[in-house]
């Protein structure tokens, strides 16, 4: 899943036991064996292995915490598998429970606003268009960024005062978060299941993204950068994230300044990803999704 999932994966489970995730397996007999052995098997992109392990931890949860991460784990795991009902069902179930909860609400806003998205994609997949414009109303009214700047347009639509438009779903790619609080540039951040993500910055964010970056993680290096990607904004730089885990392929983020600086894009990627891949992607990003 894309990048908001590894982020997940390393804030709920940072502190994992190195059991491999067949030990886990074998010796869970709580929610926290349970869960770092689903997410175990998600990191290393074993779907079909993680779910019976998350559905245990499901069982096992005992706190609106602990129910509320095991929804957002079979989430990811069921939007990987492409089981569009079971979605669903678990992202709404989570959301409703850190909404539910006040000190989840407290913490938890923007996983709210997560969860919301995701039912939202599920929803349009499953071709219910009053849950779509529900859903996305929801995440637009409860991202921490959104603000005074951004208004849900139904079914799919964000838009921001300053004219920026987001839709939900661009590309292929879902809409997770918007930006633009306390000063910052309008934008929105989308993610795709091959765990690529694209930030749109709308103004000049080139510095302010290499800065970003840079700060993000302690082994951010310059790259060479090809002709080619050099080629698809006005300004380029090519980073080496490393590896978000250690059993994650290393990652990589191209960050362009467009049209005349009108437009940041910053690309996040596994180093795999073709570079025709980030070339389609730019263009039609910077073209407004």
């Amino acid at each position: 899943m894309m990048r908001v999932f590894l982020i997940a994966a390393s804030a709920l489970a940072l502190g994992a036991s190195c059991l491999s995730p067949l030990a886990q397996a074998r010796t869970a007999p709580d929610f926290t064996q349970a869960f770092r052995g689903a997410i175990g098997h998600m990191l290393t992109h074993e779907y079909e292995q993680a779910r019976p392990l998350a559905e245990e931890a499901l069982t096992l949860a005992s706190t609106p915490a602990e129910h509320y991460r095991a929804r957002h784990i079979l989430t990811d795991i069921s939007a990987r598998l492409g089981d569009w009902q079971a979605t669903a069902t678990y992202s709404s179930e989570a959301y409703a429970i850190i909404m539910d909860d006040p000190a989840l609400q407290g913490a938890l806003m923007l996983n709210a606003a997560h969860m919301a998205a995701e039912e939202a994609r599920a929803a349009y997949q499953l071709d219910d268009a009053e849950r779509v414009a529900d859903a996305n109303a929801r995440m637009v009214r409860h991202h921490p960024q959104a603000g005074d700047g951004w208004r849900a347009v139904a079914p799919m639509g964000a838009v921001h005062e300053d004219g920026l438009s987001c839709p939900l779903i661009a590309q292929g790619f879902l809409r997770f978060d918007l930006l633009g609080a306390e000063n910052a540039l309008p934008g929105c951040v989308y993610w795709n299941l091959d765990d690529v993500g694209v930030r749109v910055l709308d103004g000049d964010g080139f510095d302010a993204e290499l800065t970003r970056l840079e700060e993000s993680t302690e082994t951010v290096t310059a790259l060479e950068i090809s002709a080619a990607l050099r080629a698809l904004g006005d300004q380029a730089q090519l980073l080496d994230l490393g590896a978000p885990t250690p059993v994650s392929e290393p990652r990589q983020a191209l960050v362009l300044s467009m049209q005349d600086a009108s437009r940041t894009l910053t690309l996040e990627y596994p180093e795999s990803t073709p570079h025709a891949v980030l070339e389609t992607l730019s263009e039609r990003f910077a073209a407004g999704q």
